[in-house]
């Protein structure tokens, strides 16, 4: 199916969790138990059913796990994951009781953040994205771990240098981006402690969703006529389809010390891509703001190269995403703030 196909909420997680021939092969060669910390946010959902639905394909056995806190009952996540077969642990993974109860296994995908708001509650943001990693490197000493990062700390680029790739220096502004950084430190630290341990520092940009994203945020500005600022002229946009795919792959290249992979999709200009949306809406969008030289754009050619070119182009998902919002298709209320210029959260 073409994500332009989609018209309903169970063909749209059908679509999502769909794995591609690249994660089949993956799965067969990562042993053990899987364990998905933090999995029950806007990708954990998806990214564990894609790997469900790869290990029956494979025809392999293995205990597949999530812990997370479960906080939003309306979606039922919990129930959805048992009737997968998932294993479910219901708690904050920060107490270090619950995190220590949590079964040993050889393969650990790390997805707890601490973004929106980090500004305003610095204490629980180095908590969450600063402590909490250290004591999951501790607990996963000889475990391989994909370890969800962000690529919000890379310096900002011109459109010509094609963006920041992944042994670019670090330029983190704010409380988010420094604690991102922190992060991976926490992770370098426990990696360089236990030689057994392999990590890949996955930094993703702007997956985009029916459910959420750019995308859709861009779409509904232009429908009800707000303002779409300029601030920040360039974005790279990925769907959330080859995001998971690209993260559980990631397996493959964990190593100590960590590696590192940028997974972002193409550089677009924002003006292009809400001109193309109000061209399919037949509305024109409401653009402001001056467009600064410099934008935080991500070069992913290493992720292409390695595994490949994503499966979803983008003119797909933008006329998906217009038939979506014009019939009223399910929207999960998590805005992106792309357009955040100064980085702050």
């Amino acid at each position: 199916m073409n994500i332009k196909e989609i018209t309903n909420s169970r063909q749209l997680r059908e679509f999502m969790s769909a794995p591609t021939d690249g994660v089949i092969d993956c799965v067969k060669k990562v042993r053990g138990d899987i364990l998905i910390l933090g999995g029950s946010g806007k990708m954990g959902p998806e990214l564990t059913e894609m790997i469900v639905r790869a290990d029956a394909i494979a025809g392999i056995k293995r205990s597949i796990s999530v812990a997370s806190t479960f906080s939003n009952l309306r979606e039922r996540t919990g129930e959805l994951f048992a009737e997968m077969g998932v294993n479910v642990f219901k708690g904050e993974l920060t107490d270090t009781e619950f995190l220590g109860r949590l079964p040993d296994t050889e393969n650990v995908i790390y997805m707890p953040g601490f973004k929106f708001g980090s500004a305003d509650n610095w204490e629980k943001a180095v908590q969450v994205n600063c402590i909490l990693p250290y004591l999951v490197g501790e607990k996963y000493r000889d475990s391989r771990i994909v370890v969800f990062s962000s690529a919000n700390p890379y310096a900002c680029t011109t459109r010509e240098s094609g963006g920041s790739i992944e042994g670019d220096a670090l330029d983190p502004k704010g409380i988010y981006g420094w604690s991102i950084v922190a992060r991976e430190s926490s992770f370098a630290i426990t990696a360089k402690e236990h030689p057994a341990q392999r990590s890949c520092y996955y930094r993703l940009t702007y997956a985009q969703h029916l459910a959420y994203g750019v995308i859709v945020d861009l779409a509904n500005y232009i429908l009800q006529g707000r303002e779409i600022s300029l601030s920040v002229p360039y974005v790279n946009l990925v769907s959330q389809r080859d995001a998971n795919d690209r993260a559980i792959r990631a397996f493959e290249i964990c190593s100590n010390p960590p590696s590192i992979l940028n997974v972002s999709g193409p550089v677009v200009a924002v003006r292009d891509v809400a001109s193309k949306l109000g061209e399919l809406l037949g509305k024109e969008p409401l653009l402001v703001g001056e467009e600064p030289v410099l934008s935080l754009m991500i070069n992913d050619d290493f992720s292409v190269r390695r595994f490949g070119k994503y499966n979803d182009a983008l003119e797909d998902i933008m006329t998906a995403a217009v038939n979506w919002v014009k019939n009223d298709g399910e929207y999960w209320g998590k805005p992106t703030k792309f357009g955040v210029a100064k980085r702050e959260y």
